[in-house]
């Protein structure tokens, strides 16, 4: 199921960056956000608009999230997770989507 509307967005162009939601990094995720603030970053994810709904839901399952795209109908959707939940995405029903076989914390969307 792909229900992005990128239409012609180039993956980290500004225009990409304009269509974005932001929103808060959830209280879960506390060391996530306290290392970006160390890092002079802040409290606040980026989020494309055709994915927000499946990363709140599995911010509402614990899952810390570090990264996530649709892909714009450019490449495959994919949202980084910490190591240590890789285990339960799989249990979910995520597919690992990495060209990397040791990397184990990076999923492919449901929804896109």
């Amino acid at each position: 199921m792909n229900n992005c509307n990128c239409i012609n967005i180039i993956p980290q162009s500004q225009e990409c960056y304009d269509q974005m939601i932001t929103l808060p990094i959830p209280d879960h995720m506390e060391a996530y956000r306290i290392a970006r603030d160390k890092d002079g970053l802040s409290g606040f994810i980026n989020i494309d608009p055709c994915i927000v709904d499946e990363i709140k839901e599995l911010w509402s399952k614990g899952i810390v999230t570090y990264g996530s795209c649709c892909g714009h109908n450019k490449l495959e959707s994919m949202v980084n997770v910490d190591d240590s939940q890789s285990d339960l995405m799989l249990e979910m029903g995520y597919v690992m989507n990495h060209p990397d076989p040791n990397r184990k914390d990076t999923f492919k969307l449901k929804t896109m």
